[in-house]
């Protein structure tokens, strides 16, 4: 057996030190594995389509809750350089997840518009059978758009106690319930409780979804994609109409056939993975009222679109009849009007995104300017009323998308909430007085106050963009 002093000359002998040195660090190496894996296995399963690769820690909302994914620590073993870091989610991944999303609230979007262009002609029709009042008529349709301005200071608190997935989804279900309603509770009465709640409820999905998509967008495509949402919302107020010529008016099969397409448009929510939160604790808010004055060409943006649109909305077919067209030239208008919102959204975006959306904004503002004067010499020329009239409505649509645009880069996301609520208040109060003050301008000036007044509307926005200009430079 050898001596105690053999082995430890054996111990000092440089082999033994290098192979004693190795067998440690295979230790360390191992004892730092299994420190991982416990780490790993104590934090929150994260889903690779829910990870962004440039952030190391985030918080995302599941079931409703805001979640932190926590970042684990390297450790390493003593004179060993850190390893590389782990791998991101291969970009796929987060690419795939964020066109479900879009899809998702895209299509829902297209449930909110087909409710918007389903409901009133709906409403105005059977009333008007049963002997209503224009008055009533008027009052009940536009108790949806007075449940907006009302509930507004609501809704961001609501949304981020939801959670913008659970608000679209409760907004939307809310309103399947009350067209299920109207044939059971009918009246003035009970139709304009049941409009206020409509409103209240589609309110909620409304500014939830537009929130989640200023979210998703980036600055190089968010105008590409609001001037994509904007064609979903509007291709739904179209089809509205176009549903009620197969449903027809009476008795249950338009509201049955309208809840259940309401319904199936939320469908896709359902397999949505990543929901970003739709606001972050921590932080306290401004007032509403701050947020209004933050950004006063942004809010000047939803009070000129709401103006202008519900003005011509309404009155384009009156001015068309005071002009000397036949009924059906004169609604011929409104549609090709709203042709222009449809088909040109998407290309104003993209030229928001590739020259700046302000320049747009004021390009559009600009271009609604100088077209309503062209229109009364127009209407003896066909050739140039029907682009006129597409260009211009193309153009003056695009105030709310590029608006929209403007206030996801204006604001900080924890603000977004309430931004998006003030900003679609303004917007219904515009739509709410627009027709009013047009009417009023047409009497004073028959058949062209209309134009005098969303060709004045529009050069206010203009000056208030240019202004904003001088003050940045």
């Amino acid at each position: 057996m050898p001596s105690l002093t053999a082995r430890g000359a054996r111990a000092r002998h440089p082999g033994d030190d290098r192979r004693q040195r190795r067998r440690i660090c295979v230790e360390l190496r191992h004892r730092t594995s299994r420190q991982d894996d416990a780490q790993r296995r104590a934090a929150p399963h994260a889903d690779p389509e829910l990870e962004e690769p440039h952030l190391a820690s985030d918080r995302y909302e599941r079931g409703g809750k805001a979640t932190s994914l926590p970042v684990v620590p390297a450790v390493t073993a003593p004179g060993r350089a850190a390893g590389p870091p782990e791998a991101p989610p291969p970009p796929s991944a987060s690419a795939a997840a964020r066109r479900r999303s879009l899809a998702a609230v895209f299509s829902a979007t297209l449930g909110v518009g087909l409710i918007f262009g389903f409901q009133p002609p709906l409403i105005a029709l059977i009333l008007e059978r049963g002997g209503a009042s224009s008055f009533e008529i008027g009052a009940i349709t536009s108790a949806s758009t007075i449940a907006v301005i009302v509930l507004g200071p609501l809704y961001p608190r609501a949304i981020a106690r939801l959670g913008l997935r659970p608000a679209i989804v409760a907004g939307t279900g809310l309103a399947v319930a009350v067209l299920l309603l109207m044939p059971v509770l009918t009246g003035a009465a009970a139709w304009f409780v049941l409009r206020f709640v409509t409103g209240c409820a589609l309110g909620l999905a409304w500014i939830a979804s537009e929130i989640w998509l200023n979210r998703l967008a980036t600055d190089e495509s968010r105008g590409t994609i609001m001037g994509v949402y904007a064609t979903v919302f509007a291709l739904g107020v179209v089809a509205g109409p176009l549903m009620l010529q197969l449903t027809g008016t009476a008795g249950w099969p338009p509201f049955g056939v309208g809840a259940l397409a309401l319904a199936l448009t939320a469908l896709p929510l359902l397999r949505v993975g990543h929901v970003p939160p739709a606001a972050y604790e921590t932080e306290q808010p401004r007032p509403l009222f701050a947020l209004l004055r933050a950004a006063p060409v942004v809010m000047l943006a939803a009070l000129v679109a709401g103006l202008v649109e519900s003005a011509d909305l309404s009155l384009l077919p009156v001015f068309g009849l005071q002009s000397g067209l036949t009924e059906r030239h004169a609604l011929l208008l409104v549609t090709v009007f709203l042709a222009g919102n449809v088909i040109l959204q998407l290309p104003i975006g993209a030229l928001a995104d590739r020259y700046g959306r302000r320049f747009v904004l004021a390009a559009c503002a600009i271009a609604s300017a100088l077209g309503p004067p062209l229109l009364p010499p127009a209407m003896a020329l066909p050739l140039l009323l029907w682009p006129l009239l597409f260009v211009w409505g193309g153009t003056m649509y695009g105030f709310y998308t590029q608006g929209i645009a403007l206030l996801g880069e204006s604001f900080a996301a924890r603000e977004l909430a309430g931004a998006n609520t003030v900003f679609v208040m303004v917007y219904c109060l515009g739509g709410v007085i627009g027709p009013s003050l047009g009417g009023l301008a047409m009497d004073l000036w028959k058949p062209n106050g209309l134009v005098a007044f969303v060709s004045g509307a529009a050069m206010l926005l203009a000056l208030g963009l240019a202004a904003e200009g001088r003050r940045r430079s």
